[in-house]
């Protein structure tokens, strides 16, 4: 696949898809849910989506936010770049 997206002048962006399906895909907020749980419903912002289909919404936004951010790769640094970027909107310098 790398070979082809080279030739093809594109560039694959790797996202370590831990952790996709207990968060949010729209607001980051962690949602815990046990494997059984095939549906997501986020109290923080009211999204309600199939699991999966969240899980692959979150690993689109991590890609394309890696895009502009180099080190945004997991979860984890997406919700760490969105708290900065939350408290960085309350706490103007």
């Amino acid at each position: 696949m790398e070979y082809v997206a080279w030739k093809l002048g594109k560039k694959i962006i790797k996202v370590d898809p831990k952790g996709t399906s207990q968060h949010c895909w729209q607001c980051l907020n962690r949602v815990s849910k046990s494997l059984s749980e095939r549906w997501h419903s986020c109290p923080e912002c009211g999204q309600e989506l199939d699991r999966d289909y969240n899980s692959a919404l979150l690993i689109q936004k991590i890609g394309l936010l890696s895009t502009q951010e180099e080190d945004i790769t997991s979860v984890k640094t997406a919700v760490i770049a969105h708290l900065a970027e939350e408290s960085r909107a309350l706490h103007p310098p």
